[in-house]
């Protein structure tokens, strides 16, 4: 385990758009054991991440959607938000996050968020061999006082769900990886949220927002259309809130393993 001296201070950019949407188009894309806590209220999230001790001062872009859910499983019920999908432009994040941890990760190419400070505007795309699938931008931004939290938390502990296939299913061999999974307490600590940023730099800006989900076909996305298009399908019926903000602190918040499974009701 990496100690917090050792990954010294990492930078981060991070927008975010909340939205109401069908709620039962997003049941839809819930697994066994959850259901929609609360209004159907989807955020996307485009943020970047730099000088990352775990890649030796390189960063990567995150395009990630979440929702408010409750899970009940064996022996625990959490309320929190449900990530159903993440794209990143870094193959080793999308490696370690899926395998280790859970996190449906997915590969896109995404470059920095492109900010104009004095136009107060912003803006990110991803795009996968020259598709852009989704692009995001804000404008109006004015600087918000409002106290540190990460947006797209939708309130409680974060959960994803991790699955792996069994190897050559056809022959019955091995078994199916189905659990969802969540932040674990670290050591020392009994509280299961994320490292503290107090102390660090942290600025909110409030903004008008607007992003675009661009359905594709086979050909131009031939294995991840099906997700982008379902996620197009849900209608914005009303942008909530928009926010970005930019923040540092302490690089073992992005370095280090601290999610644990959750026993599913049905085993």
């Amino acid at each position: 385990m990496w100690s917090p001296e050792e990954t010294s201070i990492m930078n981060a950019e991070w927008m975010a758009i909340t939205y109401r949407t069908d709620a039962e188009k997003l049941k839809a894309l819930l697994p066994p054991g959850m259901s929609l806590r609360g209004e159907p209220l989807l955020s996307v999230s485009c943020a970047w991440f730099k000088n990352l001790y775990w890649l030796a001062g390189r960063g990567y872009g995150i395009l990630s959607l979440d929702f408010p859910v409750t899970y009940r499983g064996k022996t625990e019920i959490l309320d929190g938000s449900f990530c159903p999908v993440i794209w990143e432009g870094q193959p080793e994040a999308i490696l370690t996050g899926r395998d280790e941890m859970g996190f449906p990760k997915l590969f896109c190419d995404m470059p920095e968020i492109a900010w104009d400070r004095e136009k107060g505007t912003a803006s990110c795309e991803t795009s996968w061999f020259g598709f852009k699938f989704f692009d995001i931008a804000l404008t109006g931004m004015t600087e918000d006082d409002a106290p540190p939290s990460l947006p797209g938390s939708g309130g409680g502990a974060a959960m994803y769900y991790k699955y792996v296939p069994r190897t050559n299913p056809r022959k019955g061999a091995g078994a199916d990886v189905a659990y969802v999974t969540t932040p674990a307490p670290r050591p020392g600590e009994g509280r299961p949220d994320a490292i503290s940023f107090d102390g660090y730099d942290f600025k909110r800006w409030k903004a008008k927002g607007s992003f675009n989900w661009h359905r594709a076909t086979f050909e131009q996305l031939p294995t991840t259309f099906h997700i982008v298009n379902t996620i197009a399908d849900l209608p914005c019926l009303e942008i909530v809130s928009t926010e970005m903000v930019a923040f540092s602190g302490p690089g073992i918040g992005v370095s280090v393993n601290s999610i644990r499974p959750v026993d599913p009701a049905n085993d």
